[in-house]
């Protein structure tokens, strides 16, 4: 038997091109003698399409390109994600029933579903039921977790056997492939029913595998729309490695096929890498795709399965995520339905953010779609300024400097022209006035360029300012994407080494800008900050306060009080992969500016929700960004009981105590008693 898996970019809400691609890659695999070909979860529509999954009328385009290949099956087996919609009367007319079947929201069902035609039918069951399509199978297990709202929209396979009065064992079916004149049962499933150890059933895993391996299928074939994360190859290898496990000796060969390019929820831009994988009977990687974010059309036959076990070599977390960047960047053009990609408008500041972002970009979509502009003030010294030169000089990217000191004198003066309330308080006087460069910067120079030349403009904040607010609402807070918002500070610096070093590999982002591995400037380097009055510094705690918002921010979530205890337990480097040389750097090694400090950053983090619901989105790079993966409530902060208890303990500390420091006193104190 001949397989082919479609790792095929998704352009999601463009049924029509997704579906040319897919003939293309039907053809190339008759071409080859396959057997099956496989396509990804919603390749056809789209998978993060959020509440378009409503509109009737789309539903119904999608489903019309079934048509197109169920035509396009004569002679090869063709798998592939679609909407399906089941309305009340196709249940009732399947199963003689009368009664209603709605969607869990009242209505009619759609399933996120794979479809199965062979030779211009859809595909029988090894066992068939009228309770389910013909030759379509409804995803199993809904993910309802950071971004995914699957029991928003679908009716699960769960909940149609529910409905039925059957079990999952009764219905979930391998499907019935003809090769070679023989009929071999495969069985398919969709992403998420893959990642089953958490979905719980009588004591167990709700192992649809397992089931289908039970039933008959002599090979498991998952279709998915799986988002990159650093690390997801390596889960989900652990992942099979489990359903093999629970199958034991009757385990069959495992093909994982996945979509390249990226979709969006409007609040985040979700990258998909491939990593399309054929895994053996003993349910080890056997064949890998070739690269991520690249199409490809993998073809396997028996021979493959038997080959032995192939080892992954994954790159640098900072290269990762680099590659997610630059997908996601490329991926605003099909946001926009446009045919090439957009130019950009870069606020160039002379800084480390604007001088990554600006690299990224012209990598993108080339440095003549990259115009940068530097709008200096009284307050930007010329080191700063030079740098936002060279930067621009070292791209090829177009570049001009505004100066805005008039306009910002102007507006604080028209301003304070007016009194509203008779108090006779001046703008000019206090401590806001700051942010008016910073909005004369964002929303009259940027913003205005950008539609002055039919380009969209960047947002350049990292992860470490966004959850701390050190940036101006309708300033620098604007912007179309947020390329660099899901990293931190720290991040930042590491690719901008990156990308020096391996990308470039020459000197693109000066190297005055980048600090050593304790964040320290030299005097002849530019410290980060954002120069808004005279001699500003940055509040921000380079590296430490890094690695809290990664906590914070964290999949699972480590709290002020978890915090804390790591304080008390000594355990602060461990747990935020640090050093005590970065800890005592910032006077952390004091508890009474310890518990200062993280009272600051719990404050500011939860303060200023407000800004972060109102930025532009973010291109996912960590387990948890800010946007729609991190939902978040404009609330005012609390603190528990329990942090009280622990900061008095804290309090009381005469100074932090590290781990290491423990370990060697307790190691003396054995060399002691043993003498």
């Amino acid at each position: 038997m001949k397989v082919a898996l479609a790792q095929m970019e998704v352009v999601p809400g463009s049924p029509r091109k997704n579906l040319e691609a897919m003939l293309e890659m039907v053809e190339r695999a008759k071409r080859e003698g396959v057997d099956l070909i496989a396509f990804p979860e919603m390749c056809v529509p789209g998978y993060l399409l959020t509440d378009h999954f409503y509109r009737e009328d789309l539903l119904r385009e999608f489903m019309s390109f079934n048509e197109e290949i169920r035509k396009a099956s004569n002679g090869i087996a063709i798998a592939y994600g679609n909407i399906f919609v089941d309305t009340d009367k196709a249940i009732n007319e399947r199963t003689g029933e009368k009664g209603p079947h709605p969607n869990k929201d009242g209505r009619s069902r759609k399933y996120n579903a794979v479809y199965v035609f062979q030779n211009g039918r859809p595909a029988p069951r090894l066992r068939e039921t009228s309770i389910l399509p013909q030759g379509v199978e409804p995803k199993t297990l809904l993910p309802n977790y950071r971004f995914f709202d699957d029991e928003r929209y679908f009716f699960s396979l769960e909940d149609v056997a529910k409905d039925a009065g059957k079990t999952l064992e009764e219905i979930v079916q391998p499907f019935l492939i003809e090769v070679n004149g023989k009929k071999v049962p495969i069985g398919f499933e969709v992403c998420e029913d893959l990642w089953c150890a958490e979905y719980r059933r009588n004591g167990g895993a709700e192992n649809v595998t397992k089931i289908l391996i039970s039933n008959g299928a002599q090979m498991i074939v998952n279709i998915s729309s799986s988002p990159w994360t650093y690390g997801k190859n390596n889960a989900r290898d652990r992942r099979v490695r489990f359903l093999a496990q629970e199958s034991g000796k009757d385990f069959v060969p495992f093909l994982y096929v996945n979509h390249t390019g990226a979709q969006n929820n409007g609040k985040n831009i979700i990258t998909l890498e491939g990593s399309s994988t054929v895994y053996n009977g003993e349910g080890k990687p056997v064949r890998l795709s070739a690269a991520p974010y690249r199409e490809e059309l993998i073809i396997i036959s028996d021979a493959d399965l038997n080959k032995a076990a192939v080892e992954r070599v994954e790159k640098p977390r900072i290269a990762q995520k680099y590659e997610a960047i630059i997908a996601g960047i490329r991926h605003v053009k099909n946001m926009s339905g446009m045919k090439e990609q957009p130019r950009y408008v870069i606020g160039l500041s002379g800084g480390i953010d604007s001088a990554v972002v600006a690299a990224l970009l012209s990598i993108a979509v080339g440095p003549e779609k990259v115009l940068a502009v530097n709008m200096p003030t009284r307050h930007n010294t010329a080191k700063t300024r030079n740098a936002a030169a060279q930067i621009a000089e070292s791209l090829g990217i177009g570049y001009v400097q505004i100066p805005i000191e008039d306009i910002v004198n102007a507006n604080v003066e028209l301003i304070d022209r007016f009194d509203l309330d008779g108090s006779g308080r001046k703008l000019a006087d206090s401590d806001y006035a700051e942010n008016v460069a910073a909005k004369i910067r964002g929303t009259s120079i940027l913003s205005n360029l950008a539609g002055k030349y039919g380009a969209l403009f960047t947002n350049n904040g990292n992860k470490t300012e966004v959850a701390l607010g050190y940036a101006t609402l309708y300033g620098d807070v604007g912007g179309a994407i947020a390329p660099i918002g899901d990293l931190t500070k720290k991040e930042v610096f590491e690719l901008a080494r990156y990308l020096n070093e391996e990308v470039f590999r020459r000197e693109v982002i000066p190297e005055k800008l980048i600090p050593d591995e304790l964040f320290r400037y030299r005097a002849d380097q530019v410290p980060s900050g954002p120069e808004l009055k005279e001699k500003q510094v940055s509040q921000i705690k380079l590296g430490y306060h890094c690695a809290l918002v990664e906590a914070m921010t964290a999949y699972m979530i480590k709290t002020p009080e978890g915090i804390m205890q790591w304080y008390l337990d000594g355990a602060m480097e461990r747990n935020l992969g640090i050093s005590t040389a970065l800890m005592q750097r910032w006077g952390m090694d004091k508890p009474a500016e310890f518990v200062k400090d993280l009272e600051w950053v719990v404050r500011k983090v939860q303060g200023n929700v407000f800004k972060r619901i109102q930025s532009p989105p973010i291109i996912v790079t960590s387990p948890t960004a800010f946007g729609y993966d991190r939902r978040e409530s404009i609330l005012p902060p609390h603190i528990t009981e329990g942090y009280k208890l622990l900061r008095e303990k804290v309090l009381r500390m005469e100074r932090y105590e590290p781990e290491s420091e423990r370990m060697v006193a307790l190691g003396a104190a054995a060399e002691v008693r043993t003498a």
